[in-house]
């Protein structure tokens, strides 16, 4: 059995390549990836989500799509 590679490992592990936005009282944490991109993105308080896409630009806008469906759903 062949190990898979750990996605976020290199974000993590060099914490200059982490990029933080605000959206709607959540925080969106993300960097680059070996394969792609990767986001935690929670409210103070809540366990992250992780999403993972090919670029910055799908992943920020996945992410803003995630906390309006969250939003939406509160109402």
């Amino acid at each position: 059995m062949t190990s898979q590679p750990d996605l976020a490992s290199q974000t993590l592990s060099d914490p200059t390549l982490i990029e933080e936005v605000q959206f709607q009282d959540h925080r969106i944490r993300f960097g680059p990836t070996q394969t792609g991109w990767v986001s935690f993105i929670a409210r103070q308080g809540q366990r992250p989500a992780t999403l993972l896409a090919g670029d910055r630009e799908t992943l920020i806008a996945e992410a803003h799509k995630l906390i309006r469906r969250r939003i939406a759903g509160k109402r």
